[in-house]
């Protein structure tokens, strides 16, 4: 019932307000499409099929993650703005829970759109694709991560007020860091990094799963899939914690209502 009236407000907002949705669709597609270009020149016309699909499929993951992470913290935002946050919180309904429906509905949402925009773009720049067995449980255990964090940012919401304002530059991050559009594996510092940021590994499995077609029972022994699996964890796991955290330091100082 929740989950279905979540998706239902969604639905609304993005039908109020199709025009900026269509517009924010543009942007993405041209901006693969210039990023798409900048490569190519720099590899002097080397930038192949596999590839421009590698960076695709990264690009694509990383604006879902990008796109819940704002939404969750948005939201939690938006009713301490809007004075429903405290009705809410007082109701029978935990408030965490809310904010996970909300997170699960953010990453439906945003999985529809850029299913819209790599579609087109697969065909803008003639790139095969199929998707096997087990891109779907990757796909979500890499969104996991990424979920984590906004649960963090929401929870130094909830105590210090006025700081959704991090998550756009956050996500803007972990385009650049996670190697979403070119692996950084020529970068053994900033690779060794990544590994503990969200996304990486999910993205680099992802591309193994698609772009190299390995197998999917084959991706599940190797330690990266055991590295996403732990990354996901932690990072749900802390989320959870820190939320659960803010909620008591909140209760205690009596600031639930302010903003």
């Amino acid at each position: 019932m929740l989950l279905w009236v979540e998706l239902r407000k969604t639905a609304q907002i993005a039908k109020s307000y199709i025009v900026e949705v269509v517009a924010d669709q543009l942007f993405f597609i041209v901006g693969f499409l210039i990023l798409t270009g900048v490569f190519a020149l720099a590899t002097e016309g080397s930038y192949s099929k596999p590839a421009q699909l590698s960076s695709l499929i990264g690009y694509l993951t990383w604006r879902v993650a990008g796109g819940a992470m704002m939404g969750v913290v948005k939201s939690l935002a938006d009713d301490a703005q809007w004075g429903t946050l405290e009705q809410v919180w007082l109701s029978s309904r935990a408030y965490g829970q809310l904010l996970l429906v909300r997170a699960v509905v953010s990453i439906l949402y945003y999985t529809v759109r850029v299913l819209l925009i790599g579609g087109i773009l697969l065909l803008l720049l003639r790139l095969p694709v199929s998707l096997p067995p087990g891109t779907g449980l990757i796909y979500i255990l890499t969104l996991s991560s990424a979920v984590g964090l906004a649960f963090v940012i929401a929870s130094l919401h909830l105590v210090y007020k006025k700081v959704e304002a991090i998550a756009f530059p956050l996500a803007t991050m972990l385009l650049f860091l996670t190697g979403a559009l070119s692996s950084v594996q020529g970068i053994p510092l900033l690779f060794q990094a990544s590994r503990l940021l969200p996304l990486s590994s999910g993205i680099d499995l992802l591309r193994a799963l698609i772009v190299e077609q390995r197998p999917f029972f084959d991706l599940v022994k190797t330690p990266e899939f055991v590295g996403l699996l732990l990354n996901a964890a932690l990072y749900m796991g802390v989320g959870w914690y820190s939320f659960t955290w803010a909620k008591r330091r909140t209760l205690v100082d009596g600031t639930l209502a302010h903003y």
